[in-house]
């Protein structure tokens, strides 16, 4: 039961960041310029790929569920591990479009370390440790995409 437990906690952590990431994403995109759109068009694929990572967690969660002849309770959070996305939600420290990504820079970091430490726990079965480095790759090649953004 508390491996259950362990693997459900783990997930909705993911779950969270995504959601906050999506959140953060689509307030970028609304605090660009008309002549930014090429950068729009980057963060609102970012937010639908969150929007994925929630889907695919979301069924992963409710097959562990099942498996386990248990409930999936959402919302029960190991602490703080998307803290970071939650403080950038409201930290855009300007609207010109350089301090936006290196705002959402910060938060890509942040939850590359939320994926790490996901991938640390040792009680995680294989198919969710598949799902769950497949979304940590896809957050890594976003980060140097928007370090690319940023060295233009």
């Amino acid at each position: 039961m508390d491996n259950f437990k362990k693997i459900i906690e783990v997930i909705n952590d993911l779950i969270k960041i995504n959601k906050d990431r999506e959140e953060v994403y689509i307030k970028a995109g609304r605090e660009l310029t008309p002549a930014e759109h090429n950068l729009r068009g980057v963060f609102e694929r970012k937010a639908h790929e969150s929007r994925n990572n929630v889907i695919q967690l979301q069924n992963k969660a409710e097959e562990v569920g099942i498996q386990a002849g248990e409930t999936v309770v959402e919302n029960s959070f190991m602490g703080t591990l998307y803290t970071a996305w939650m403080d950038l939600k409201q930290a855009f420290t300007g609207n010109d479009a350089r301090a936006i990504l290196q705002s959402v820079e910060s938060g890509e970091k942040a939850a590359q370390k939320c994926y790490e430490d996901a991938l640390n726990e040792k009680e995680l079965p294989d198919d969710v440790s598949n799902i769950i480095k497949a979304q940590k790759q896809s957050i890594d090649e976003s980060e140097k995409e928007i370090k690319s953004l940023l060295e233009r």
